[in-house]
């Protein structure tokens, strides 16, 4: 097994145990941010952002290739 391998699939078990037992106060903490975050205003902008980066992505590919 590579070492690579090896250290990517212990940094994903840390990461899941750390979720998994920590999951309570994960929560508290997110929802809040998220409370915070995605308003009305907020997402507005987040969408007009995710559609010019995908319109330049789509132009990109189609006249670079």
């Amino acid at each position: 097994m590579d070492t690579e391998k090896i250290i990517i699939g212990l940094v994903f078990l840390g990461t899941g145990l750390l979720f998994f037992f920590n999951n309570k106060n994960i929560a508290r903490g997110t929802s809040a941010l998220y409370q915070k975050l995605y308003t009305e205003k907020n997402l507005t902008v987040m969408f007009k952002v995710m559609g010019g980066i995908l319109i330049l992505g789509g132009l990109a590919l189609l006249f670079l290739k």
